[in-house]
């Protein structure tokens, strides 16, 4: 069987988006359409891959990294100057080229892997991915023959009446053999409306030569749409998420209104979790299964392990949250925070500190570039004053303490093992193990207060 390798289109202006980022990283569920376009490619058996660059070479390069290979288009003068711009790379390569665009995000691999076996079941020499749409504007028309072959596709632009009546359009991705492939592009020529090298004319080079053009049609036309404004950008997110949603449904999650839940990418869910509406699970985040995740809850780039409880309204952003955690309502969790296992976090905000397995904040408490040991329970107000206007320093709660409501704990400060706090204490100095730390003026009672108060009232 020949080999297979890849030709990404991604150097185009992308006028329409009116924007300073380059459209093939413009994001779609949270990741770039380049990104998409790529993992797609690499669930195909290919030996190679290449983007093609052009406009804002340096920022789609680097976005490539080593994924694949770079082909630069100096000038932008079509699809076909564009694949004529990788020949380089392909010089001994001996088998079947698959050409796409960076545009093109939502199609599926099993929907390539058929091109590709079309193209060969053929023995073409190039096959096009077709779809039929009710309103193909914008698009280039495949033209077939009396007998149902391909014979061109003609571009929108330079459609006439008869022409524009066609439903059937080009996808925008071909599967040529190299040889073939490079051949027609020397004979190409730009003597169209928009004086471009259009890829889909080495079509006309094959049929003039005799040589079979194949079609594979693809039945979903949304899968094959292409990305031009945000208006599309808007319709194929949608689209996107539909997918993401009904993937994890299908996996065992359960979505009390999916059409309100939204979830990236690259994020993962088990088995048995429950999501309430309103929720945001974004980046690269993993939950656990058997949790519930409460109502607008936003995890962004975090973990969650097995059978936690995430409340209403609580935020965690770039931490891991072990096993059988409570966190909220109205927590925040951020920073590259650790909660463990079977801690309990309440209306609390926690950041780039530690919570140590079963220790427990239930009230409004701010933990602060802090270590918090094992069983420790944290009292109502608690705050750690971890800034002191020029730098961070550390809180340390170790093993079994108790942090009485009200306390403030001014950093760097350490409380030690099975110690204790008074309510009330605004604490500056290490207190040692088993020890009371108590920081507060002696509580003062004036008899009848009230009713001297009351007669200056009079």
């Amino acid at each position: 069987m020949r080999p297979v390798a890849c030709i990404v289109l991604a150097a185009g202006e992308s006028s329409r988006f009116k924007s300073k980022t380059p459209k093939p990283l413009h994001k779609m569920a949270g990741r770039a359409l380049l990104d998409h376009v790529l993992d797609t490619l690499s669930k195909l058996k290919h030996e190679r891959v290449t983007v093609v660059v052009g406009v804002a070479r340096e920022q789609v390069s680097e976005a490539v990294g080593d994924r694949a290979g770079i082909a630069i288009q100096e000038e932008q003068l079509g699809t076909g100057h564009a694949v004529d711009c990788a020949r380089e790379f392909y010089d001994d390569f001996e088998g079947d080229i698959l050409v796409t665009c960076a545009d093109i995000p939502l199609v599926r691999a099993e929907t390539l892997q058929e091109l590709i076996a079309e193209h060969r079941r053929q023995d073409a020499a190039g096959t096009m991915l077709t779809t039929k749409m009710p309103d193909p504007t914008g698009y280039g028309r495949v033209v077939r023959d009396e007998d149902g072959l391909v014979r061109e596709v003609v571009e929108h632009k330079d459609a006439d009446e008869q022409a524009q009546r066609i439903n059937e359009i080009n996808a925008g991705i071909f599967c040529f053999r190299a040889a073939e492939l490079f051949e027609a592009l020397r004979h190409v020529d730009n003597d169209n409306a928009q004086s471009q090298y259009y890829l889909p004319d080495t079509l006309k080079y094959f049929c003039a030569k005799d040589m079979p053009v194949a079609a594979c049609i693809a039945e979903d036309p949304a899968e094959v749409m292409g990305i031009n404004d945000r208006v599309q950008l808007a319709t194929a997110e949608k689209i996107c998420r539909d997918r993401i949603r009904e993937r994890l449904m299908q996996a065992g999650v359960t979505m009390i209104d999916p059409a309100s839940t939204y979830v990236d990418d690259q994020a993962t869910i088990g088995a048995d979790t429950v999501v309430w509406p309103g929720t945001h699970i974004l980046g690269d985040s993993s939950i656990g299964t058997g949790c519930e995740i409460g109502g607008h809850v936003l995890i962004r780039n975090s973990t969650i392990g097995d059978d936690c409880l995430v409340r209403h309204c609580s935020s965690v952003t770039d931490s891991r949250i072990e096993n059988e955690v409570e966190i909220g309502p109205f927590a925040n969790i951020r920073g590259n925070s650790v909660i463990k296992s079977k801690a309990v976090i309440g209306l609390a905000e926690v950041n780039r500190s530690e919570i140590g397995e079963g220790s427990m904040s239930r009230h409004f408490s701010y933990l602060g570039d802090t270590v918090v040991g094992v069983g420790v329970n944290i009292g109502a107000g608690t705050i750690t004053c971890n800034y002191d206007g020029r730098e961070h320093h550390h809180t340390i709660i170790e093993d079994g303490a108790f942090i009485g409501s009200d306390t403030i704990l001014v950093a760097p400060v350490k409380i030690g093992r099975g110690a204790y706090t008074a309510a009330g204490s605004v604490i500056c100095s290490d207190v040692p193990e088993a020890a009371l730390g108590v920081a507060r003026a002696r509580q003062k009672v004036i008899e009848r207060w009230a009713e001297r108060m009351g007669k200056r009232k009079d």
